[in-house]
C-alpha cells in the first residue's frame, strides 16, 4: 500500500491533489511505503501530512521486527547542498517523529538523497519516504 499526503494546493485536479489518498497493491503482502510531501523550503508538516506519519507510526507498531527506511527527497530549485541538506532535514524530521511516537530508533535509517530530476513536478520531489523492511 502507498499512502500519499499532498501539499501542493494549486494542483487540486491531479491524483496528488487530496489531502489523503490510499492506493493499494493486490499483492498486500508487499512492504508498505508511506510518502509524505512538502511545501517548498520546508519541513514542516501540515495535518494531512501528520495523518500520513500518524498511518506510517501505527504500521511500525503493529509490525515491531520490521526495520524502516526514511529517505528525504528535494527539488531541483535552490543549490545542490542546499537541497541535500533539505532533504536529510525532512527526513530526521520523520525519523524523530516516529521516535516521539515510541518506535525504537534503532529500527530507523534516514538518508538525504538531495534534488531528484526524475519525477514528474517539483511537488512530487519535495517527498519523504517511508519504507518497511524486513531486517
Amino acid at each position: 500500500m502507498l499512502v500519499f499526503s499532498n501539499h501542493d494546493r494549486d494542483r487540486r485536479r491531479s491524483l496528488f491533489a487530496v489531502p489523503l489518498i490510499a492506493i493499494s497493491s493486490v499483492a498486500l503482502a508487499q512492504p508498505q511505503k508511506f510518502i509524505v510531501f512538502f511545501y517548498p523550503w520546508s519541513a514542516e508538516l501540515d495535518p494531512p501530512a501528520r495523518d500520513v506519519v500518524a498511518l506510517a507510526i501505527a504500521h511500525a507498531k503493529e509490525n515491531p521486527t520490521l526495520m524502516i527506511d526514511i529517505v528525504g527527497f528535494a527539488s531541483t530549485n535552490g543549490g545542490g547542498r542546499a537541497n541535500l541538506y533539505l532533504s536529510l532535514v525532512r527526513a530526521q524530521r520523520l525519523a524523530d517523529l516516529l521516535a516521539e511516537a515510541g518506535i525504537d530508533p534503532a529500527r530507523i535509517s534516514r538518508i538525504g538523497e538531495g534534488a531528484v530530476s526524475s519525477v514528474g513536478s517539483d511537488q512530487e520531489a519535495r517527498r519523504v519516504e517511508i519504507g518497511f523492511r524486513a531486517p
